[in-house]
């Protein structure tokens, strides 16, 4: 699991949409999804349920956003520091 993974889960968990997740990230469709099987694979759950007009978040799903949105925080927050841009 990478950091990127983490934020292309939130990306699709706050679109509900694959594609809407790929156009928030500058990225293709394909990215998105390979990111978020990854993610599936590593925990061994189902993280959304796909439908034809997007994903809704399984319970799994659920519980993973709000360790991601932690972890992520935590991420940023210690790349801001690193360049010196902490917060005053």
């Amino acid at each position: 699991m990478e950091v990127k993974d983490l934020r292309y889960f939130i990306a699709v968990y706050e679109t509900r949409n694959f594609v809407q997740a790929s156009a928030a990230l500058h990225t293709v469709q394909s990215n998105v999804s390979a990111h978020i099987r990854k993610l599936e694979e590593f925990f061994g759950v189902a993280l959304f349920e796909r439908h034809r007009r997007g994903a809704v978040p399984t319970d799994k799903g659920e519980r993973l956003y709000r360790y991601a949105k932690r972890v992520i925080a935590l991420v940023d927050e210690a790349e801001d520091t690193m360049r010196g841009k902490e917060a005053a």
